[in-house]
């Protein structure tokens, strides 16, 4: 699981769904990922990021927009990880190169 951090320790609300506290952190080395949101979406992420550090009710509010986004992504992954192969990582890639850009349609 990841180690990503989502309040001071990980055990905010997407941390705790994706390992809380406890959970060792991954190498550190971090990379910007290329990615694109509709508008009204990045809006709302943004939104919800502020409502939630500035709700006195959330234990461990996200610390940023990346650690919620980080948290979002790997708890999206470790869910496709248990539908699609058993719950294990996937291989890894034959071709290290992804094809970026917008999304087509």
């Amino acid at each position: 699981m990841s180690g990503m951090p989502f309040g001071n320790n990980g055990g905010g609300v997407l941390g705790k769904l994706i390992g809380g506290p406890g959970v060792p952190e991954q190498s550190g080395k971090k990379e910007k990922i290329p990615a694109y949101i509709a508008s009204e979406d990045l809006d709302r992420l943004r939104n919800t990021v502020v409502a939630l550090q500035r709700d006195p009710n959330v234990d461990e509010p996200p610390v940023s927009l990346s650690a919620f986004v980080a948290a979002a992504v790997m708890l999206a992954v470790e869910e496709a990880e248990e539908t699609y192969n058993k719950g294990r990582p996937f291989p890894a890639r034959p071709n290290q190169k992804l094809k970026t850009g917008p999304p087509v349609g």
